[in-house]
């Protein structure tokens, strides 16, 4: 005989799931855009690598909010003599275009380990005297005197006279930015001339200028030094 179908108690229901936790973003494992020195053509985006950075040809998805942060920037702009820019995110794109990669780069300064722009350089070459010259905006602050400026530009200056195969590297500091005029110093630049009250300051303020010069056997006897300082320091030091 059949039986009547007993009542069966309520499905239970799923726990629920634990709300979701942000993790911190991981560092990139992605290579870095642009062409190593070794296979470098000119035209083409460059790369060059130090120990903690990578330095190389700016692209249009490089630019972002913080670049344009530091053109606006009181405190950055003064070290370059200028007022805070009224530049627009497609005044950067527009510049960024300026720079042709066989006499002009723009490099950006990118944490190695995980691609974050911390400043940039507007390099250029000019052929018919065989001049070079480095201009350099550390834009974030965290990273000022930590030693980003002497690195980043060792690397270019061995672009510049290794690969350029230049005469002379030159730079011309306000003589009041004292941290440009240390980073000059202390890759072997040497001072050729003040230029008193040369250049007028974005509060309307006559300022000196230093002009900077380095000659490629002072480069090298620059580096050998600075070697063979850091051997000696390494023998000194007592074993563990």
């Amino acid at each position: 005989m059949n039986e009547k179908p007993q009542p069966q108690p309520p499905a239970a229901k799923p726990a629920a799931a634990p709300p979701a936790v942000a993790q911190p973003a991981a560092p990139s494992t992605q290579p870095h855009p642009g062409v190593p020195l070794p296979n470098w053509r000119p035209g083409n985006p460059l790369r060059l690598e130090t120990e903690h950075y990578v330095v190389r040809s700016m692209q249009h998805q490089d630019v972002c909010d913080d670049y344009l942060a530091w053109t606006k920037d009181e405190e950055i702009m003064t070290g370059v003599n200028s007022a805070p820019a009224t530049m627009t995110i497609d005044d950067i794109h527009k510049y960024i275009d300026r720079f042709n990669n066989k006499a002009s780069f723009h490099f950006g300064v990118f944490l190695k380990d995980t691609g974050r722009l911390i400043g940039f350089y507007s390099c250029y070459w000019e052929r018919r005297h065989n001049l070079a010259s480095t201009n350099v905006v550390i834009g974030d602050k965290a990273y000022w005197g930590k030693g980003a400026v002497v690195e980043t530009r060792d690397a270019i200056i061995d672009f510049m006279f290794g690969r350029l195969k230049v005469g002379k590297i030159w730079g011309n500091p306000m003589c009041r930015n004292v941290p440009s005029v240390f980073n000059y110093k202390a890759q072997g630049f040497r001072c050729e001339a003040v230029l008193k009250r040369h250049r007028v300051s974005p509060t309307g303020e006559r300022v000196d200028q230093f002009m900077f010069g380095l000659l490629p056997e002072d480069w090298a006897a620059h580096k050998a030094k600075r070697a063979a300082t850091k051997a000696a320091r390494a023998a000194r030091k007592p074993e563990a």
